[in-house]
């Protein structure tokens, strides 16, 4: 950057793209700031300048600025890409910019919070829902069901049936309280959280008491429609529970709202489904462990005269789109790798 484009610069004001630091900050909230500019639309931080004024007023030793600068992110953010820091000379003075881009693999965050920060005006605010879930859409590889459920506590889970999943797993022959704990955290079922244990969703969705208490958005719509359109219902029922809970629910839903042919044969009565419940029973898992939990919908199961409807909320993540899921030309992804883990060792 050139003493011209310096100047320009230095004409512009503060903005969701641009902050002016007449000094180093504190590491975390130097942090909090790249952290929510790689999240957001990416920007520039320009060191050296009063914010309020833009008066341009140097550094006595940029070196050492890039230094705290450089040892404060290293501390507090993990990032794929170092931002690019830049030393520009302007009216005889030293001035530090630093070029920070948009992420390629969000959500970031700052070490120790477990909510992304995104830039809105001139603030570095915490994600809501909405936003949270454009993060993870941008991205691809974090898994999103690795983070805590607001306001839910180690009582909304059963402990007595992960212990059940661990030893039918056989993750370990360990269960006293120190190795228990550790393995809820290593599996991803439970979080740190200023200094608490908390659940995250995948420990809610797979081993919660109530999961809908937690997240309103866990019930299943389950409808059998007359004729096939959706104005005159036949049965209806609103799933509730865990992840196991509600799938077996949905199946004897499906069961029960469907036409079943009986024959005999030499020894026995064989049965035929309308519908193959194992291809029904596929389809159910996927659009309950392959959806984007920060999304509020609900999972919605319709069935008609002719067809069956199973409506997951989220989009598709990157990289995958339509066209490769069409040609067979893509890898297999998840946003919720905790739960696909687990279902996968359940069978």
């Amino acid at each position: 950057m050139n003493e011209n484009d310096f100047e320009k610069l230095l004409g512009e004001r503060e903005n969701n793209e641009l902050d002016f630091k007449l000094d180093m900050p504190k590491p975390d909230k130097i942090a909090r700031l790249v952290i929510a500019f790689y999240n957001s639309r990416g920007g520039k931080i320009v060191f050296g300048v009063k914010n309020e004024t833009r008066e341009p007023i140097g550094l006595k030793d940029p070196q050492s600025t890039e230094e705290r600068f450089t040892q404060s992110i290293r501390q507090y953010c993990r990032l794929d890409e170092e931002p690019e820091i830049e030393f520009v000379n302007c009216r005889n003075k030293e001035f530090l910019v630093v070029h920070c881009p948009k992420g390629k693999d969000t959500p970031y965050f700052v070490k120790g919070e477990h909510t992304p920060r995104v830039r809105i005006g001139l603030s570095d605010m915490l994600a809501n829902r909405e936003e949270i879930a454009r993060l993870y859409r941008e991205g691809s590889s974090k898994s999103q069901d690795i983070y805590p459920v607001e306001n839910a506590t180690l009582d909304d889970i059963d402990m007595d049936k992960i212990r059940e999943y661990f030893k039918e797993s056989k993750l370990t022959t360990q269960l006293d309280d120190n190795h228990f704990y550790e393995l809820l955290k290593k599996e991803n079922f439970v979080v740190g959280e200023n200094k608490k244990l908390v659940p995250t969703t995948a420990g809610i969705l797979l081993f919660g008491k109530h999961p809908s208490i937690n997240m309103s958005n866990v019930v299943m719509k389950v409808d059998r429609y007359k004729g096939n359109t959706v104005t005159e219902w036949i049965d209806k029922q609103d799933l509730d529970g865990t992840i196991f809970e509600q799938i077996e629910g949905c199946i004897r839903f499906f069961k029960r709202n469907m036409r079943i042919a009986a024959w005999s044969a030499e020894t026995h009565t064989e049965h035929k489904t309308e519908y193959p419940i194992d291809a029904l029973k596929e389809a159910v898992i996927n659009a309950m462990v392959h959806r984007d939990w920060n999304e509020r919908k609900n999972i919605l199961v319709r069935m008609f005269d002719e067809k069956v409807e199973i409506i997951s909320p989220g989009e598709l993540i990157r990289p995958l789109t339509l066209k490769k899921l069409k040609n067979h030309t893509y890898k297999p992804e998840s946003r919720n790798k905790t739960l696909t883990r687990v279902l996968a060792r359940q069978g």
